[in-house]
């Protein structure tokens, strides 16, 4: 979302998004700056015929101001809210915990109906962060959403884990992000120390093959048992598709090498 009272880059980007992409994440005061209300935007998915989630940030509203949120994107017909803490940055004491905001999304959402979405960081501490997400099974979700993933060895091993911790029930998308530019290599560095990235996916980033590693992930999740795909596409929302595809090629050939 922008930082100014400005939708028009918000429809600019969701104008280059082609087929394959069926919903979109609305956020929430993105890295600790005050941007758009993510409900400024859902007319403009729906219009679209784009499913949305609205990112909840529980670090900038009190008790009040969530449930005002979460109301107000029940009825304009989001499809779900993601909760999250919020990005690292001044905080605000909302009185309210991640845990008891997923708890609370029904009734607050009454008489509509909400997906109700958490994060996960495979590589974070794995005790600590297996501790959180069993915690936010048992307040109810329906869906996982994951910090970006490079390092395939680590993930496969939280894949491991994370499985007896949550529900058959609960989807887990693994995100790909793309990172088109030294600039942005060097800011995902510098900013997400719990998001490894192995050295040689690194060089091919700085050498401009940015692209080809996202697409190469995207099919790499594609390949596991009941992953779905979330893309974080830094600005490139015009290689969403393109990106979406390998993923599809990559989930089909899989069904079939498995029937």
């Amino acid at each position: 979302m922008p930082r100014r009272a400005d939708l028009g880059p918000v429809e600019r980007a969701l104008d280059l998004l082609g087929p394959g992409i069926g919903m979109v994440g609305l956020t929430d005061n993105h890295m600790s700056r005050p941007r758009l209300s993510p409900l400024a935007a859902l007319p403009a998915c729906r219009s679209r015929k784009l499913g949305a989630i609205v990112h909840l940030s529980c670090r900038d509203r009190n008790r009040l101001g969530q449930q005002q949120q979460v109301m107000g994107a029940a009825a304009l017909g989001a499809s779900g809210v993601l909760v999250v803490r919020g990005d690292r940055g001044a905080a605000v004491d909302s009185g309210l915990s991640v845990v008891e905001t997923l708890a609370s999304i029904p009734e607050w959402a009454a008489p509509g109906n909400l997906l109700r979405g958490a994060v996960a960081n495979p590589f974070a501490p794995r005790a600590r962060e297996l501790r959180l997400l069993e915690r936010k099974a048992k307040a109810g979700i329906d869906f996982i959403q994951t910090q970006m993933v490079f390092d395939l060895a680590l993930f496969d091993s939280f894949l491991e884990e994370v499985r007896d911790v949550i529900p058959p029930e609960v989807a887990l998308f693994a995100s790909v992000g793309l990172i088109r530019s030294s600039r942005s290599l060097d800011f995902v560095l510098r900013s997400l120390p719990d998001c490894p990235i192995p050295d040689i996916l690194i060089e091919r980033i700085r050498a401009g093959q940015g692209l080809e590693v996202a697409a190469e992930l995207a099919a790499e999740v594609g390949r596991r048992d009941g992953l779905r795909l979330h893309l974080i596409p830094l600005g490139g929302e015009r290689h969403a598709t393109a990106l979406a595809r390998a993923y599809t090629a990559s989930r089909q050939l899989t069904v079939k090498a498995t029937a």
